[in-house]
């Protein structure tokens, strides 16, 4: 009996020694962020202004109070969130991934980041997370500010950067069917979004690594919820994600013809060529950010005299009221003006010499050349309306001259 008392003592004392051989770690100091003065985004922006619009060094304590309105987590902003307060919004530039969510209530200490301008767009640049960031809260969501329509977003500079909502918008018709963007090249697309009211369009940007990269656009008319950017002159949309849009009512125009090349092919879609003189055809030219189609006579360091159309299929305009014809147009060299006619007694097949074709070039607006692409504007289409209406547009070439013409985005709506 003294010998087990004896053993369960030595057992005792054994364990009692190597617990107290456990080493203690220090707890981590808790990391004290000064405050210094206030500013707001606002305050930022007059800062930048002030230094002549140059990049500012933050050398003094001054924090700024905001919101996160746009994070990292659908992949469609990396290494960036958006942020406003009160009066405006910024965009801040993370040195490392990660740790910010929208609805954070966050204190950002300005000390060693700069305030600068990138190509348009406002930024706090250099922001380190865990050396420069204090949440007060989280889930404090922003509202988006409301607009009247695309043209706010593209005159009101106070909106840029900012969450907004614009209503009654719809993306371009000859873009429906197509993904946010390119997911297997894991490439930024941009996208056009129209609205009913006007002929005004902004840009709608969506990285290839965004998680609905490889989902399609809405196909409806609506709400759209975004990020007001803005890169060199272009003003930009951004989507937070998908699932907050509300693009399900029916589109605004009735589309009775569209034609965007970007299945690279001329001839889809019920469209023909018809050779007058000569064989020279359009073709697809990929080299832009889209496939259009091209149209040239010079080959092998001389000219060929030419005379192609180009014809869509039929158009039914019977039920119509007021279509009209939209298309893009470039050109560079001296040559022939491109024309676009208007039928309503061709055949579909036969030489056009067979039917009568109205030229209503003077309508459309025409690009200065360089490959200046230019949206032709409206052409209306109303004298013409017919159960089977027709446009063609007639490529024309010398043995001494002949421009490189080029077309995107053929349409006919109202």
């Amino acid at each position: 009996m003294k010998n087990r008392f004896l053993s369960a003592t030595i057992i005792l004392s054994v364990f009692a020694g190597l617990t107290s051989c456990e080493k203690k770690y220090d707890e981590p100091p808790v990391q004290s962020i000064p405050e210094g003065n206030r500013l707001t985004i606002a305050d930022l922006y007059e800062m930048y202004r002030n230094n002549g619009n140059q990049p500012v060094r933050v050398t003094e304590d001054y924090s700024v109070y905001a919101t996160v309105t746009a994070d990292e987590v659908s992949g469609n902003f990396y290494k960036e969130v958006y942020v406003q307060d009160n009066e405006a919004a910024i965009n801040v530039r993370l040195q490392f991934s990660g740790g910010l969510y929208i609805g954070d209530s966050v204190r950002i200490y300005l000390k060693g980041t700069t305030i600068n301008n990138y190509r348009g767009m406002m930024q706090i640049d250099s922001v380190d997370v865990d050396k420069n960031i204090i949440k007060q809260a989280t889930e404090r969501f922003v509202a988006p500010t409301p607009v009247n329509g695309i043209a706010d977003l593209l005159t009101d500079s106070t909106l840029i950067g900012k969450l907004i909502e614009v209503n009654n918008v719809e993306f371009k018709s000859t873009e429906i069917g197509q993904t946010w963007a390119d997911a297997v090249n894991l490439s930024s697309v941009n996208h056009t979004l129209v609205e009913c009211s006007s002929t005004n369009e902004i840009i709608v940007r969506t990285s290839g690594y965004a998680n609905f990269a490889d989902e399609q656009i809405p196909s409806g008319n609506g709400k759209f919820i975004g990020i007001l950017g803005k890169y060199d002159p272009d003003f930009q949309l951004y989507v937070r994600t998908p699932d907050e849009l509300n693009m399900n009512n029916p589109l605004c125009n009735k589309i009775y013809l569209s034609k965007d090349f970007d299945d690279n092919s001329i001839t889809s879609g019920g469209w023909t060529e018809q050779f007058v003189t000569a064989n020279i055809a359009w073709s697809i030219y990929s080299g832009g950010s889209n496939p259009v189609a091209s149209i040239s006579n010079y080959s092998n360091g001389s000219n060929t005299a030419c005379e192609t159309w180009l014809i869509s299929p039929a158009v039914d305009l019977s039920g119509a009221s007021a279509p009209y014809l939209n298309f893009r147009n470039a050109y560079k060299y001296n040559g022939p003006a491109l024309q676009v006619l208007v039928s309503t007694n061709y055949d579909g097949t036969s030489a056009p010499s067979s039917a009568t074709w109205i030229d209503i070039s003077s309508q459309a607006l025409w690009s200065t050349g360089n490959f200046a692409f230019v949206n032709s504007g409206n052409i209306d289409l109303t004298p013409y309306i017919s159960n089977s209406t027709y446009i063609a547009f007639k490529y024309t070439g010398t043995n001494s001259s002949g421009s490189t013409w080029e077309l995107d985005d053929i349409l006919i709506k109202e």
